[in-house]
């Protein structure tokens, strides 16, 4: 009967193979977890639509006992790149007009913020990219979205976010009204 059990080279070899191993996890663990981080704040905004949507294709009164059923929308705006403003448009003029109007100010999560803002990049000749905000609203009873900014309508709008290493999402807005990322 023989010896059972590992020699001391094998012991090494295996020690060294998992040094190995953990060391490339560890060292891709940052881009990984950026790479989640900014598909989870791109999920987040595009959630934030589809619940903006909801509320402003339903019949939900903005303010206690008011009587203004607005459409509802988000505002985004590169001079505050880690947040968007979800706002009732209660003068229905189909942009975001200031604290008035806001609901609620959304924290983008996933260290992403706002790295430039787009609008009809989907269209023959492509729109422009570095545009300073841009409103998105949904009125009712069309699922039609209303995309401005500064007053011009624009048939696509696109908020692309980055996170701290230079991970990248785009969050797609239509005037039908689908969302994508890309």
């Amino acid at each position: 009967m023989g010896n059972s059990g590992f020699t001391l080279l094998e012991m090494i070899v295996v020690i060294g193979i998992m040094s190995l191993v953990t060391s490339l996890v560890l060292a891709s663990y940052p881009g990984i977890s950026e790479t989640l981080g900014v598909s989870r704040a791109a999920e987040e905004i595009a959630s934030s639509v589809r619940q903006t949507q909801a509320y402003g294709l339903g019949v939900k009164e903005f303010g206690t006992g008011s009587g203004i059923f607005p459409g509802y929308g988000l505002y985004f705006d590169k001079t505050a790149p880690a947040s968007y403003i979800f706002f009732a448009d209660a003068n229905n003029n189909k942009q975001y007009d200031g604290s008035s109007e806001k609901i609620s100010e959304m924290l983008i999560q996933g260290n992403a913020v706002i790295d430039d803002l787009c609008v009809d990049q989907k269209q023959i000749p492509a729109g422009s990219c570095g545009i300073a905000n841009f409103s998105a609203v949904y009125l009712r009873p069309a699922p039609q979205v209303s995309l401005t900014s500064g007053g011009s309508p624009y048939s696509d709008a696109e908020i692309k976010i980055k996170g701290t290493r230079g991970t990248t999402k785009t969050i797609i807005l239509w005037q039908s009204g689908q969302v994508t990322i890309e």
